[in-house]
């Protein structure tokens, strides 16, 4: 398999992703609704996935990142069905949490991107599952540091070009979020 994610690439995408989304700790504002765990580091519920190459320069560093044994029979299902690019991993949770460490997925969490049909960013999305559990999702784009958006979109756009079957994948999500909010007659917010 061809390595696309250099470690410079890393490192660039980690800088990127280095700039604070808001201005408080998303995990202590969601915290308390979910027995004090924000949802984002509940591994049961949500399994991180990083890059073979990503968890093998995290490896390097530390043990910080290991591989995840799946019990969640959903999670297990999309083990399956994924790219064979990604690792599952467990981190050791919010209270252990070494920000520096965090993976791509917790830096972009709960936003993906919207793509058009020739795989061009064209802004943030919320994520189309948590959305029940994420104290975050669907709060105005007011609240987002405006660096960490435009950097976001930076780092999607790269990554899309690096990873066509990730860029066809969106294509085709940005496509279906489109239609959802069409049929219900709603406006699709996208943060640029």
């Amino acid at each position: 398999m061809k390595t696309r994610l250099t470690e410079k690439k890393l490192e660039r995408f980690y800088r990127l992703l280095s700039v604070k989304m808001t201005e408080f700790d998303c995990g202590s504002f969601c915290a308390p609704k979910n027995d004090g765990i924000p949802f984002c580091c509940e591994n049961e519920f949500v399994t991180p996935l990083l890059f073979h190459e990503e968890y093998r320069w995290h490896r390097q560093k530390s043990t910080f990142w290991k591989r995840a044994s799946l019990k969640n029979k959903d999670i297990k299902k999309m083990v399956d069905e994924s790219a064979s690019y990604y690792v599952y991993s467990f981190c050791p949770g919010s209270g252990a949490c070494q920000r520096t460490k965090r993976s791509i997925v917790c830096r972009t969490f709960p936003f993906e991107p919207q793509v058009d049909t020739q795989g061009k960013v064209l802004g943030l999305v919320y994520i189309n599952s948590g959305s029940e559990n994420c104290s975050l999702i669907g709060k105005p784009q007011k609240i987002y540091n405006p660096k960490y958006i435009a950097n976001s979109i930076t780092f999607w756009q790269e990554l899309l070009d690096l990873y066509p079957p990730e860029k066809e994948l969106y294509i085709d999500e940005s496509r279906k979020r489109e239609q959802r909010h069409k049929r219900k007659g709603k406006k699709l917010k996208i943060f640029r």
